[in-house]
């Protein structure tokens, strides 16, 4: 019996120490800051005349596009990052004109959302790009999906985001610049050896045909991955429309969303990453746009480099991406005329509690006589999940 108990405390310090491990898992050789700054100076350019033409609402929304294509792009493991970008953006329009659809019925949202997550849960363990894809849909559906709109105004804004996105498409299409998907895997590769380049999903062909394959998937891991996924979606969304509304609780589903992964260790790591790198992102970015109160190009000039900064660092390390994205978005409320400070708070402490939901159901929604510590990422995972 003390043996037993014995390995048990050796196998949980070595989980933890792994965890923390990969938590802090950094490699600056995967740096991309040349093919970040295009995509930041993109993001920007197309947020500044969409702002100019529209409006600060209308124009963030188009400038989604951008920002959806810059992060696909600099997702590490991509084979075919702009055929990605392609597919992805076209789930995200989609998903957010579900959701201004829907919005105006809180419970079919919370609805459709659970659907759409169990989707996105089965197509997690089918390959990077899949589970990007998946992923940037549900972030569209449930950040740009906040604000009600009639079908044909939702269509005019999902438009909108498409055409944001093919503004950083089609330059590089055009252009054949260096292809930040390929690089990363080619430079990682040089210090340690990884996961192969995920060549699966991008086309849009093969994309429908992975997702009939994971809807019918025999993989035990991914079924409960699913229903994981779908369930944590569906207490947060709950939370955030009923309990929460006044301090935008859909945080706490961004959190869900993407920190819960198929591997323990990895939603382990990811939630220590995304906790700490918030924490850092909006007291950091939180409290110097509340002092300062950037407005007009400044404020443009501040959001453009934060986006350098989360799409150059992404293939780095997790937390610093969240650091740079969580700074992004408090400054994406400032344009909507969100107070920056109370944003700051809110969305640390949702993101706390994100965290920790995504921690419990990991170590109670799983299959009987199972171990959280038995799970393992699927094919294409890449190092930050």
């Amino acid at each position: 019996m003390l043996s037993r108990r014995s390995a048990a405390v050796t196998a949980n310090r070595w989980r933890l120490g792994e965890v923390l491990g990969r938590a802090g898992d950094t490699d600056w050789s995967r740096a991309l800051p040349g093919a970040g700054l295009g995509y930041a100076v993109g993001a920007g350019a197309v947020l500044a005349a969409a702002t100019a033409l529209w409006g600060p609402r209308p124009g963030m929304i188009v400038a989604a596009g951008a920002v959806n294509a810059g992060t696909v792009g600099t997702t590490p493991g991509l084979a075919r990052p702009r055929a990605a970008m392609g597919v992805s953006l076209a789930a995200l329009a989609a998903a957010a004109f579900l959701g201004m659809v829907t919005a105006r019925r809180p419970a079919l949202s919370v609805v459709t959302l659970v659907l759409l997550g169990a989707v996105a849960g089965l197509l997690a363990r089918t390959g990077q790009a899949a589970s990007t894809t998946g992923t940037q849909a549900m972030v569209g559906f449930v950040i740009l999906g906040r604000s009600p709109q009639p079908p044909d105004t939702a269509g005019v804004l999902a438009a909108g985001i498409v055409a944001g996105g093919l503004a950083q498409i089609l330059p590089g299409l055009v252009l054949r610049g260096a292809t930040p998907g390929s690089a990363v895997p080619h430079r990682a590769s040089a210090v340690r050896p990884g996961p192969a380049p995920d060549v699966g999903c991008p086309p849009v062909g093969e994309a429908v045909r992975s997702t009939g394959r994971a809807l019918v998937s025999t993989d035990p891991q991914a079924r409960w991955h699913a229903v994981r996924l779908a369930l944590g979606l569906a207490l947060a969304q709950a939370a955030a429309v009923w309990l929460l509304p006044a301090q935008r609780g859909y945080w706490i589903t961004l959190t869900v969303l993407n920190v819960l992964k198929p591997a323990w260790v990895t939603t382990a790591s990811r939630g220590v990453d995304r906790w700490v790198g918030t924490l850092i992102g909006v007291l950091v970015v939180g409290g110097v746009a509340d002092a300062v109160g950037l407005r007009g190009v400044a404020l443009v000039a501040a959001v453009t480099a934060l986006l350098w900064g989360a799409f150059a660092l992404q293939p780095v390390n997790y937390a610093l991406f969240c650091a740079c994205i969580a700074g992004y978005v408090v400054l994406f409320l400032q344009v909507m005329a969100a107070p920056p400070g109370d944003s700051a708070v809110y969305r640390a402490v949702d993101t706390t509690l994100g965290g920790l939901l995504a921690l419990f159901l990991h170590a109670w929604v799983r299959r009987p006589g199972s171990r959280p510590s038995s799970d393992r990422p699927g094919p294409g995972a890449t190092r930050n999940g």
